[in-house]
């Protein structure tokens, strides 16, 4: 006769495990509540450091920060803000361009989160020690996109005041598409 022991005794550890193994291991970052003009000038200072490293230098266009309600602290948001990528990148130079941008995220002392090092859409994911995120990610047919974003802020429903309006195709898309050639990046 087999002994139900063991077996009992293995689907309680493995009925624990996935809990354990689920576990945040490094404690959330907690920052002060900023005012919106303070989370747009911190995204600004981001974005501005990010897109001084990068030579030669890339012409972008800013998009409006927008913002994301928080589940916790109850009344808090998130705010991100994009710049567009307008310089043609060669997909021969992504490699150089993420590489270019990871090292100097890693030389700011930011966490690199995740790297999607996929040839044709790679993405690159870091978050600063005041858990301010960035990423840049190259999407289809070649835009890319480089994002900061911070919290919390207090939750309102417009704080940066209503969005101007944005630049468009003529599809009625929006004109995120690079159109500046450049002889280092574009070829």
């Amino acid at each position: 006769m087999r002994s139900r022991l063991p077996a009992a005794l293995l689907l309680s550890v493995l009925a624990v495990l996935p809990v354990t193994a689920c576990r945040q291991t490094s404690p959330k970052v907690t920052t002060a509540m900023m005012s919106p003009d303070e989370a747009r000038n911190r995204l600004h200072a981001l974005l501005d450091d990010t897109f001084a490293a990068v030579a030669p230098p890339l012409r972008f266009r800013e998009g409006w920060p927008t913002t994301t309600e928080n589940d916790a602290p109850s009344g808090t948001a998130n705010v991100a803000l994009d710049r567009y990528v307008m310089t043609k990148v060669s997909s021969a130079k992504y490699g150089a361009l993420l590489g270019l941008v990871e090292r100097h995220w890693k030389e700011r002392g930011y966490t690199i989160e995740s790297v999607n090092a996929d040839a044709r859409m790679p993405a690159i994911y870091a978050r600063a020690s005041d858990g301010a995120a960035l990423n840049l990610r190259v999407g289809y047919p070649g835009n890319i996109t480089i994002t900061a974003a911070v919290t919390p802020i207090p939750l309102t429903p417009v704080p940066f005041g209503p969005e101007p309006p944005q630049p468009t195709l003529a599809n009625g898309n929006p004109d995120i598409l690079p159109t500046t050639d450049d002889p280092f990046w574009s070829n």
